[in-house]
């Protein structure tokens, strides 16, 4: 199993999309076991995948992300024989907490699962210190059937972003390439570096990811472009992700763009170039 967070300080990179895309084109493309774990608060991921029906349905019995933070303890209720207790969601097995996405059709033996999440998590960041190690341990005890496990994160750092970087192994950067954008990489960094230091780990990158890269491309992004690829050799994936309007279609129609019939050939290639290169990138050298 990897761990791997998509991780950027800026929001609006398509840091979620492209999370969401890895994540189906592993499952449906390379025959992968794929958990995509949404560790946004604001669940975006939840929302690309999930109609409204599907989300309300799923938190009405079962557990979301939140649950892994803020266990619920169970309660006493009353019954014609004495007090009986309820069932702590913090104690269901992971598939009790997932939503199966997509899964074995057509002969494909890959799978991808969902940990969505919920607006009401906010509440973990008042959980005692310490809480943020509970993600990891879920992860390490619950998940190992997985060959990937991919966490969203959210476009700050917080007590989810602290969660998420002791969870993983890895880490890659969805990259807008202009100028506003890149300034927080060195930022990013520096934190990942600092944070793992004091907490005694390691989070090697995968790589940087250049997304919503407008086409045709104007010379103050394709100056941005050129300079982080000399700066950052070999750090930058060979293939981007363009900006489209059929990258947002796809998202409302909770398709993956390879899959989304109206996407371009060369927008499909881009996410399955993408992935391709992920996989090498992830993939132990022997």
């Amino acid at each position: 199993m990897q761990v791997v967070s998509f991780m950027n300080m800026k929001g609006g990179v398509g840091k979620t999309t492209l999370a969401v895309n890895i994540a189906y084109a592993l499952a449906h493309q390379h025959g992968k076991q794929v958990l995509l774990v949404d560790g946004d608060p604001q669940f975006n991921a939840t929302q690309c995948m999930l109609t409204d029906s599907q989300y309300a349905a799923h938190i009405k019995s079962k557990g979301t992300l939140r649950d892994i933070f803020i266990p619920r303890r169970p309660g006493s209720v009353s019954t014609t024989t004495g007090l009986a207790k309820t069932v702590s969601k913090a104690k269901m097995p992971l598939a009790e907490c997932t939503v199966q996405i997509f899964g074995g059709s057509q002969g494909k033996p890959g799978r991808l699962d969902l940990l969505p999440n919920h607006l009401s998590i906010i509440e973990a960041e008042m959980t005692p210190r310490g809480a943020e190690k509970r993600l990891k341990a879920f992860l390490a005890e619950r998940a190992k059937h997985y060959d990937y496990v991919l966490i969203d994160c959210p476009p700050t750092i917080s007590f989810f972003t602290q969660a998420a970087m002791l969870a993983s192994d890895k880490y890659l950067v969805p990259l807008r390439p202009d100028w506003l954008s890149v300034i927080g990489l060195p930022l990013l960094e520096r934190y990942i570096e600092d944070f793992t230091d004091d907490a005694g780990t390691s989070l090697h990158q995968v790589g940087l990811v250049f997304t919503m890269v407008t086409g045709p491309t104007p010379p103050a992004m394709r100056q941005v472009m050129e300079e982080i690829r000399k700066q950052r050799k070999g750090d930058v994936f060979k293939d981007h992700l363009s900006h489209s309007t059929n990258v947002a279609k796809s998202v409302t129609e909770r398709k993956p763009v390879f899959l989304y019939k109206k996407a371009s050939p060369r927008l499909k290639m881009q996410v399955l170039d993408i992935t391709q290169e992920f996989v090498d990138r992830t993939t132990e050298k022997k």
